[in-house]
């Protein structure tokens, strides 16, 4: 064939190509919109925790509350008793209703009550134990939990000490009380002395549905979340640090999937910092707290748990600035993690003189030195000595760069 002949057929070649492409694509497009829609399938995980006392199974997703039925089942072998008690005036009826479906079909001897109202103190243990001495739990048997941060907090208490030590699964109600309730329960009361009994987390199940939680960025018990969120990252590593900062704007959009892979992940690196043979780094947990409790004695309601958490991480940053152990783009580096996720600040002027004060007797309520935990850097923080002189220092320019502050002093 000659070279004329070829070119010429070379045209009409590449557009019968041409038109057999053309026709792929349209039965392709004809084949997708033929094709069923993918359904949506909900986020879930499953994470083992490393806690001081043993590990806990963790599961974590949207849905999921009837799954711990047979969780409870494979770990148990034999079902026994359960007691499935919830937190008084918790609105919880679906998660209940589930529950107790769920658990009875397994073949437990299900006994449902409500946790005795009261504060989380040792006379709430108390009225725990007498509960589930009338509902007749021994060793052998199960308790579920329902509720949020301080009556999970109780139930923790009273399961480690009944009969020995009786398994415990938490089923938390709001995002904070997932990220601390199974990790680092609250401390109980005392008579005029707020959080003086501490005992490390017991729970051997915990299940997080993002299905029982208002979702809602803007809520307090999500704010809280994030703030601890923060706290947990600062205590574990930098790269703890790394994937909350990497999955921030997700976080504060509000992306399901990303909530409950951060949920698992806090959890996770909560237990293991609390779960540390070091007690310095058992200790870290304390940061930001001792600031935020003093702050709340002072200013009561005028500032929410969430906003006195974040602000005793920057407080904790600064300090740790002005000691010469943490590095200035750290510092900012927290700022910025709690601004993007919507941690606010606090916003109500604050006597200079009451702060310090509260903020001294919280310290040496617990040690006979005035120790801060202080960041180090991102993933290290240890206890400090701070002169109380620098401390009175900071505390006075923390007050002065109040918004109320400000305002005052210029009027």
């Amino acid at each position: 064939m000659s070279e004329e002949t070829t070119a010429e057929a070379r045209p009409d070649a590449e557009a019968g190509q041409g038109a057999e492409k053309d026709v792929r694509a349209e039965k392709d497009a004809v084949a997708e919109k033929a094709a069923p829609a993918k359904s949506y399938t909900p986020p879930r995980v499953r994470q083992w925790v490393t806690l001081r006392s043993g590990s806990m199974d963790l599961r974590a997703g949207t849905g999921i509350l009837s799954d711990l039925a047979q969780t409870l089942k494979s770990a148990v072998g034999r079902p026994h008793g359960c007691a499935l008690v919830y937190e008084a005036g918790a609105t919880a009826d679906a998660a209940l209703e589930t529950l107790r479906r769920s658990i009875s079909d397994k073949g437990f001897d299900l006994r449902i009550a409500e946790l005795p109202a009261s504060t989380c103190d040792l006379a709430a243990v108390a009225a725990t134990d007498e509960l589930l001495a009338e509902l007749k739990i021994t060793a052998d048997d199960v308790v579920v939990a329902v509720g949020g941060y301080e009556a999970l907090s109780v139930a923790s208490f009273a399961c480690s000490t009944w009969c020995g030590g009786v398994s415990l699964a938490e089923v938390p109600l709001d995002p904070a009380a997932a990220v601390a309730a199974a990790t680092t329960p609250r401390a109980l009361d005392l008579p005029g002395l707020p959080r003086m009994v501490e005992r490390e987390g017991t729970a051997r199940f915990s299940t997080i549905d993002t299905e029982l939680f208002d979702l809602d960025v803007a809520s307090e018990p999500m704010r809280l979340a994030f703030a601890l969120m923060v706290q947990t990252a600062v205590c574990e590593s930098d790269k703890a640090f790394g994937r909350l900062w990497d999955a921030a704007d997700e976080l504060a959009s509000g992306s399901e999937s990303a909530l409950v892979a951060q949920l698992q992940d806090s959890v996770k690196s909560r237990g293991k910092v609390v779960a540390s043979t070091s007690a310095a780094v058992r200790q870290s947990m304390e940061l930001g707290r001792s600031f935020a409790h003093a702050l709340m004695r002072v200013a009561g309601s005028d500032v929410a748990a969430s906003t006195a958490l974040g602000d005793g991480l920057r407080f904790a940053s600064r300090l740790g600035v002005a000691l010469e152990s943490l590095a200035v783009d750290d510092m900012f580096a927290v700022d910025e993690l709690l601004e993007r996720l919507g941690v606010g600040e606090t916003g109500v002027a604050v006597d200079e003189r009451a702060l310090l004060e509260a903020l001294v007797d919280e310290r040496f309520r617990r040690t006979n030195r005035l120790m801060l935990a202080l960041p180090r850097s991102l993933g290290r923080v240890r206890l400090a000595a701070v002169a109380q002189e620098t401390l009175a220092e900071h505390v006075g320019a923390w007050c002065a760069s109040r918004p109320a502050a400000d305002a005052a002093g210029r009027a």
